[in-house]
């Protein structure tokens, strides 16, 4: 038998995978992105690491580096990916997900030039391209509901 939890409390979750142990069964917990963890992910990063993200996602699992080197092309991509990576660790560290997380994107490089390696830009594993545009949907509601009643309040606070 196979169970799944999502969107489930960390409490409930202990609760029944005690349950569960009770009973002879093992707790495995599997190293895939869900909406609820993508979601956390995205809340966890930096605008520009989002930003690689959302333009992967929203390209079937493709975003060109001159899609995010800015109008004049010349910003850098350098840490950006980084920070993907920064916020993966922290997540498993707090139990929001299992270490060995997968990265959502990874940089591509041209490989005729090995010696100067410039991102050409960044790719997303099929899978998940679902699963980040439903995180990012879920995230825009968030921000348009919070944003929408700090203006009806009048206070903006």
């Amino acid at each position: 038998m196979r169970i799944v939890l999502e969107d489930v409390s960390e409490e409930l979750a202990r609760e029944l995978f005690a349950l569960l142990g009770k009973h002879g069964a093992e707790a495995v917990q599997d190293a895939q992105w869900t909406v609820t963890r993508a979601a956390q992910l995205l809340r966890d990063l930096p605008t520009t690491a989002v930003q690689i993200i959302r333009l992967a996602a929203k390209g079937d699992g493709w975003v060109a580096a001159e899609h995010l080197r800015g109008p004049d092309g010349t910003e850098s991509l350098r840490g950006r990916s980084g920070a993907i990576t920064k916020a993966i660790n922290r997540g498993a560290s707090k139990k929001r997900w299992p270490a060995g997380m997968p990265q959502p994107v990874e940089a591509q490089y041209d490989p005729e030039n090995p010696s100067y390696q410039r991102t050409t830009g960044y790719v997303m594993n099929e899978d998940l391209v679902p699963v980040f545009l439903a995180a990012l949907k879920r995230i825009d509601e968030e921000t348009a509901e919070l944003a929408a009643a700090a203006g009806q309040d009048g206070t903006g606070a």
